[in-house]
C-alpha cells in the first residue's frame, strides 16, 4: 500500500472523490493504485506531487 499518498491526501484535506476528479480517474482506479493492484501512470504521479505541495516522488511511493 502507498500509505504516504493517503497521508498527504488527508494532510491537504482532499477527499478521495476530489482526488480522483483531479486525477481524472474513478475511485476504484484510485483505490487500485493506492493498494498497488495497478501501476500509477507517471503523469498522474506528477499531478499528485504538485497537489501535495511538491513532496518527492520517492516519498509518495514509499511502501513502509
Amino acid at each position: 500500500m502507498f500509505i504516504n499518498i493517503e497521508i498527504e491526501r488527508l494532510r491537504h484535506s482532499i477527499s478521495r472523490n476530489n482526488l480522483a476528479k483531479k486525477l481524472d480517474v474513478n475511485i476504484p482506479t484510485l483505490n487500485d493504485w493506492i493498494l498497488r493492484k495497478q501501476p500509477i501512470p507517471a503523469d498522474k504521479l506528477r499531478v499528485m506531487v504538485r497537489l501535495f505541495g511538491g513532496c518527492s516522488l520517492d516519498y509518495l511511493l514509499k511502501t513502509q
